[in-house]
């Protein structure tokens, strides 16, 4: 046996192939797994001398404990710090001086995902900055308080928009069990009090290969990538991450409302949300099509019944995902002038109309292919289609699942968003919040 032979078979054992999955055109992706659990996906896109490269920790907000949220977005701050092999700034450097783009990362209530775009020659220095960072990171007591003190700068920043003030009082009011009532960000002093202890706990447990998944879309060669990947990663140890502790949301039984102010707000808005199942669900695609009929295109039937007449000037309606379950959600920024009531009848008028069918089968076709288009169209981009396939993986364990939601979508029936329609939103009870300016005294 040559030395070669020996070579590819010492590689090939350091990870093992999971089967192929077909995609759309001529795009697929190998699914690999390294024997410590890190998964990684892999599509090869050829159309620009690129690569997306992303880094999906199945670890949000929804997985800390009450009384400890905040964690999960705090470390995805110190991820950009300085490692025992990088000083602080290195990481933010090397990316920018070998021509990586988009560096960036955010934190939801289901997962935690760091991402950049490479020239097509540098998925060495991808897994190495990558996985040094998953292993390496240094959590000190001036870090961490550095970090603390950034994260409850942002925390009273994002509480002075009055819109996200809305959102983190509805979810509250909406969810009464589950973990999806906390903020994603934190509370101030549950930030405060976080220890340095606490932090090296969370990292070891969550961010480990046994809890992470690896998506390369772009011009690579898939053996080239995954040996870089095993030869980064494979020595790195698994951990066994805590489950998430979370209590099922009961039923709703009543209708919720609650009034508040801001003293920001220029103008009155409202938020409606009701309780539906997460995008696995049969239900969930004709949700999806019912919010675009509402709020998407010109002829949308609450464009033109609330933004073309001016009694609103931003209106939205829309099917929102998440791994546990999911909340279909209307909110409007009122005009100077209008009321709450005005604008809810309105609203009601628009549903009642899905939920008897006489919405037209053009609307519901014109709507389709605007879903679909807009899928078609995130997988022409490397960096949107890793996000397709990793929002796949984490809310339905199935890299494939946004794609093969173009089939769904395209069997939704007018009967079908009449019947989701009056099931979930008319015949559902729903959770209202009403924002108005603080009064001047």
């Amino acid at each position: 046996m040559t030395q070669e032979m020996i070579s590819e078979i010492e590689t090939t054992a350091r990870y093992r192939e999971m089967g192929e999955i077909k995609l759309l055109g001529n795009l697929t992706i190998e699914h690999y797994e390294l024997p410590n659990g890190l998964q990684a996906a892999i599509v090869v896109d050829r159309t620009t001398p690129i690569f997306s490269y992303q880094t999906w920790f199945k670890t949000g907000s929804a997985d800390e404990p009450a009384g400890h949220q905040g964690l999960a977005h705090l470390f995805e701050h110190m991820m950009f710090r300085k490692t025992t092999n990088h000083e602080m700034g290195d990481f933010d450097r090397l990316v920018n001086s070998n021509g990586g783009t988009g560096l960036n990362a955010y934190t939801s209530r289901d997962q935690t995902v760091y991402f950049f775009t490479f020239p097509k020659d540098k998925i060495n220095l991808a897994t190495e900055l990558e996985s040094d960072r998953m292993s390496n990171l240094v959590i000190d007591s001036a870090m961490f308080e550095t970090e603390k003190g950034a994260v409850l700068t942002e925390r009273n920043r994002g509480l002075d928009d009055p819109s996200r003030f809305l959102w983190e009082e509805m979810y509250n009011l909406a969810y009464t069990k589950h973990n999806y009532k906390y903020s994603t960000i934190g509370e101030a002093e549950t930030i405060k009090n976080f220890t340095v202890d606490e932090a090296r706990d969370f990292y070891h447990n969550f961010y480990a290969p046994n809890n992470a998944l690896i998506i390369v879309v772009g011009d690579v060669q898939p053996e080239t990538v995954m040996a870089s990947i095993a030869a980064r990663y494979g020595t790195l140890k698994p951990s066994e991450p805590k489950k998430r502790d979370v209590t099922a949301e009961p039923p709703q039984t009543e209708d919720r409302t609650a009034a508040i102010t801001h003293p920001k707000a220029r103008t009155a808005m409202l938020a409606k949300v009701w309780h539906i199942p997460n995008m696995e669900h049969p239900d969930y695609p004709a949700l999806a099509v019912a919010g675009r009929l509402l709020t998407s295109g010109k002829s949308a039937l609450l464009n033109e019944r609330l933004l073309n007449t001016a009694k609103v000037t931003v209106v939205a309606a829309e099917a929102y995902i998440s791994k546990d379950e999911g909340t279909f959600e209307f909110f409007a920024q009122l005009a100077n002038g209008e009321s709450f009531e005005d604008v809810e009848e309105i609203f009601r008028q628009s549903i009642n109309e899905l939920a008897d069918g006489t919405i037209s089968d053009d609307q519901i076709h014109i709507v389709k292919n605007n879903l679909q288009r807009e899928i078609y169209q995130a997988a022409t981009t490397p960096a949107a289609l890793a996000r397709l396939l990793g929002d796949g993986f984490i809310n339905a364990n199935d890299f494939s699942f946004q794609i093969k939601a173009l089939d769904r979508i395209g069997a939704v029936t007018k009967d079908d968003v009449r019947r989701a329609v009056a099931h979930y939103i008319l015949h559902g009870k729903s959770t209202t919040v009403q924002l108005m300016p603080e009064k001047k005294t």
